[in-house]
């Protein structure tokens, strides 16, 4: 059986909680390096939720903008423990530049629609281009955090098991 969470680990990465996050600053020369020069997805996403308080007793907040908002993730294929295989991804987080400074100190990096081409482009990173493709990520991220805003919103959003997805109650604000 397949434990919750496997679906979201590397093969070569130890065990432990699953991975939903890999750090900017890191993607160059870190972990991330080969998957980073080779693997780019883009993961669409209304907005996010970040959660303030002490435990127990947490607020949510839902981050978004006016539309879709494109964060940059990188994607790998794994065979699960049943023989199948699963197309599994993270997305690239960055030090906090928007309404979620005030929440979190990260944020999802993100990307303008005129980049995706060249963020999706099926050849391998290298030397210069890894470094120009980062600065663009830098960039873009800045433009889109300009315009994130956040509104508290109920505590529901935090039981997966009994929130519904399609609820756009979820997303309103309580205040």
């Amino acid at each position: 059986m397949t434990k919750r969470g496997d679906w979201q680990k590397p093969a070569n990465r130890p065990k432990g909680a699953a991975i939903i996050n890999a750090r900017m600053e890191k993607l160059a020369t870190g972990f991330w390096a080969p998957t980073f020069s080779a693997a780019r997805c883009i993961v669409p996403m209304r907005g996010y939720f970040e959660w303030t308080g002490e435990k127990g007793d947490k607020t949510p907040h839902f981050l978004h903008s006016d539309g879709l908002l494109s964060a940059a993730g990188l994607t790998w294929s794994m065979e699960l423990p049943n023989g199948e295989r699963s197309r599994c991804f993270v997305l690239i987080t960055r030090e906090a530049r928007d309404a979620s400074g005030n929440v979190h100190d990260r944020m999802p990096a993100f990307l303008t629609s005129d980049t995706w081409d060249a963020w999706l482009t099926p050849e391998k990173l290298t030397g210069e281009v890894k470094a120009e493709t980062l600065a663009i990520l830098d960039h873009t991220s800045n433009d889109v955090a300009s315009t994130i805003r956040e509104h508290i919103v109920d505590r529901k959003v935090n039981n997966s098991l009994t929130a519904n997805a399609s609820d756009s109650t979820l997303i309103q604000s309580v205040n």
